[in-house]
């Protein structure tokens, strides 16, 4: 079901009306669901693959019972857990294990045997820098948070605390080497851990003399055959406070998606693919929640291979010059980041076949004129897929809920007392248009969920 209202100036009018909510590079698939590619798209190999696969395959996790499994996977990391991978990357494990020494910390008997010889071990080697939470206690099954784990992972960089960075400035020091994906969270799971030492592995040692996946593989710690996969192209996530999160390249450079682009085909050629150049990695290794199985390929018209997310190409853009830039966010109403949710249905819904005049010149980043479009947005996850959206005016947005709980639209902005625009409260696949006259830029919230679903909407 799919309702509308208009907005003009700062007044709410118009009534709901009933019609279909159709996503727009869905308009052209077979009834069964079956992707139609072009004649010209073929496929190209892309191989993918998470963190948590090529930290198994590397024997760098090895999990607990049948291995490293999904249940395994989510659960929390303990101290003693990070101590062995400590170790591990160390190259001290097999020592700490075979080591036969009675004096340990006091509540060691919280662990098996075998971890019971670790804790033996750091205990006898404070330099290491295992000492225990004090009062002769090691607290082995403690979480771990980020800050603990990112200094574990420092210290196999060969860097120390106290003499190359104070504990409280971990996460900052762990940054300038590459090291940040995890940097916001608290107390982390094993599928997190995987993604902290994927990227650890491919950071430079302190002396220089190359990275700890190769560092490791000369000392046997991990397999030699397997090495390679510490040199996949990595996708990582990004988080903005008004964007959200969103996809970029293992550099932190931001990753986009052309609204006009169809599923499978990309129709960036010539000058603006030079604005918009395209990304293109042979391997990847993508960090939870992704699936590898959304990341494919394709050949484009001019021969060249190119990487997609969920069947959309992804492309760089000229003007973002380091980590962090999104300047090419909302350029003439078609080009987007890339939410980890994937391209919100529909979002070029309306888009004129033909170019707006100099869009997508580097000098021509504002929106064009282009009155009358509908932009779809979809509600999933707890989110806005879009946070903020830029459209002309005289366009509308049509919200869709994608989740099994009511999600609505309600405007920050009061008139008489009353929200500048507010939907109803949406069951799952229900949808409610808005059409935004006035220029100016309108902020909003789900009223159930009002202290993290928000969004904003730039109208030209």
């Amino acid at each position: 079901m799919k309702m509308k209202s208009r907005l003009a100036a700062v007044l709410l009018a118009g009534s709901m009306v009933v019609s279909a909510a159709t996503a727009a590079w869905a308009a052209d698939e077979p009834e069964d669901g079956a992707q139609m590619m072009p004649e010209h798209a073929a496929m190209a190999e892309t191989q993918a693959i998470t963190d948590a696969q090529a930290m198994t395959e590397l024997k760098v996790l090895q999990g607990e019972g049948d291995g490293v499994t999904d249940d395994y996977l989510a659960k929390p990391t303990t101290r003693i857990q990070a101590a062995i991978l400590f170790l591990r990357l160390n190259g001290l494990e097999e020592t700490a294990l075979s080591y036969t020494g009675t004096d340990s910390f006091a509540d060691a008997d919280l662990v098996g045997g075998g971890n019971q010889a670790i804790l033996a071990y750091l205990k006898a080697h404070p330099e290491l820098g295992w000492t225990g939470t004090g009062d002769g206690m090691f607290d082995p099954l403690a979480r771990v948070t980020a800050q603990q784990y990112y200094k574990v992972l420092l210290e196999a960089l060969g860097y120390k605390q106290d003499a190359d960075f104070a504990y409280d400035d971990t996460i900052a020091f762990a940054a300038e080497r590459g090291l940040y994906q995890l940097a916001a969270e608290g107390e982390l799971t094993n599928r997190q851990i995987a993604t902290a030492t994927m990227e650890a592995l491919k950071a430079e040692l302190k002396d220089g003399s190359g990275t700890l996946a190769a560092s490791l593989a000369a000392r046997s710690i991990i397999d030699s055959g397997k090495a390679d996969l510490a040199d996949y192209e990595r996708i990582r996530i990004a988080t903005d406070d008004e964007l959200g999160s969103y996809l970029t390249d293992e550099k932190g450079m931001t990753l986009y998606l052309f609204t006009k682009d169809s599923a499978g085909m990309s129709a960036c050629m010539d000058q603006r693919a030079v604005n918009w150049p395209i990304y293109y990695a042979e391997h990847l290794v993508v960090p939870a929640p992704l699936d590898p199985a959304d990341f494919s390929a394709i050949v484009r018209e001019d021969g060249k291979m190119q990487t997609t997310y969920k069947d959309m190409p992804l492309y760089y853009f000229i003007k973002d010059t380091k980590a962090g830039d999104v300047t090419g966010q909302g350029v003439n109403g078609v080009w987007f980041v890339v939410p980890p949710s994937g391209p919100a249905s529909g979002e070029s819904d309306g888009d004129p076949e033909g170019e707006p005049s100099g869009s997508d010149e580097p000098s021509g980043d504002e929106p064009q004129d282009a009155a009358g479009k509908t932009y779809e947005m979809d509600i999933v996850n707890f989110a806005y897929a879009q946070p903020v959206m830029t459209i002309e005016a005289g366009s509308s947005i049509t919200f869709t809920n994608r989740d099994a709980v009511k999600h609505n639209v309600v405007s920050d902005a009061l008139v008489d007392g009353k929200p500048l625009f507010e939907t109803p409260l949406l069951d799952k696949d229900e949808s409610f248009t808005l059409t935004f006259d006035t220029p100016g830029e309108y902020t909003y919230y789900c009223a159930p969920h009002k202290d993290f679903m928000k969004g904003k909407i730039i109208v030209k």
